[in-house]
């Protein structure tokens, strides 16, 4: 017995520094000391650290395959890049402010980690990061979604209330965001069936969500129905080059918005899971009732009278 936890953990250092050797990995938001520590402990598992200043978040997603941030570093400009990057993200803070909810409010980091942290702690929880990557996205909590969920994303509550009520009255499930950043937030939470995304909106615009959307693979092959005030014929061509699906210009027809939202539920090519209409039986008036069905199973979600 007594050669056994020595050789585990053996083991297990092998397996960490396989997974770390030759990964890249970005530091952003540390000081000269802190970057010298980090490239130090990496260097020793074979790994290369590049320090990136905050506006380069974005691109510095192409060369890395993960990031560390320093939380307190982080100004506005650098949430809304980490936000949006592909790869995943190890952050660093003091436990009060992750409790007080400063990085709490966001659900990109992949991992936090309470500073002060000694070297091990590092190591283990990068090849935590690289080695046990999430797995394919689901419903909340793991549940089975009992009717499609859509996620409206405007800073207009006259037209939040409208189209959430137009939704619901047909059994489609709605969840809103006011700003570009919640929505791509919530869109990686929550997995909806389709988005509808307004273009000018604060923080991320319609088209930095849509952009970012398609670069995500847990997301990239999510219905989109762009929403815009004006007409004009640049946004068509962008929203077109992003690959939107639908492209709905305001004030909104409830009823045009409604079919094309149940049109793409139902037939969408992006979308694996597909939702239809199936037929439950006779209301007590006598008219027949239909729910939603996910790939020809029925659920228990909203009824409708036909």
């Amino acid at each position: 017995m007594d050669t056994l936890e020595p050789s585990g953990k053996t083991a297990r250092a092998l397996e960490i520094t396989a997974t770390l050797s030759g990964r890249r990995f970005g530091l952003c938001g540390f000081d000269a000391g802190e970057a010298q520590r980090i490239t130090r402990i990496l260097c020793g598992a074979n790994s290369l650290a590049f320090a990136f200043d905050e506006s380069l978040l974005t691109e510095s997603a192409h060369i890395c395959d993960a990031m560390l941030i320093k939380l307190a570093s982080l100004g506005p400009d650098g949430f809304r890049a980490a936000a949006t990057s592909s790869v995943p993200i190890l952050v660093t803070g003091s436990s009060q402010a992750m409790l007080e909810g400063v990085g709490g409010a966001y659900s990109w980091p992949r991992d936090f980690m309470s500073e002060p942290w000694p070297e091990a702690e590092l190591l283990v929880r990068l090849f935590r990061l690289l080695g046990s990557p999430a797995g394919p996205r689901t419903a909340p909590y793991g549940k089975p979604r009992l009717d499609p969920l859509v996620l409206l994303a405007d800073d207009d509550p006259e037209l939040i209330a409208l189209v959430d009520a137009t939704l619901r009255n047909d059994g489609i499930s709605c969840r809103t965001a006011d700003n570009g950043l919640t929505a791509l937030r919530m869109a990686r939470e929550i997995m909806p069936d389709l988005v509808l995304l307004d273009i000018r909106m604060p923080g991320m615009n319609g088209f930095e969500v849509l952009e970012t959307i398609r670069r995500d693979p847990g997301l990239q092959t999510l219905p989109v129905i762009l929403l815009t005030g004006c007409d004009d014929p640049t946004d068509i061509m962008r929203g077109s080059d992003l690959c939107a699906d639908q492209y709905v210009a305001k004030p909104v027809s409830p009823n045009i918005l409604l079919n094309r939202v149940k049109r793409l539920l139902a037939s969408h090519s992006r979308s694996a899971a597909r939702w239809t209409r199936a037929l439950s039986g006779a209301g007590s008036n006598g008219k027949v009732i239909r729910r939603w069905a996910l790939n020809s199973n029925p659920y228990q979600g909203a009824a409708e009278q036909a």
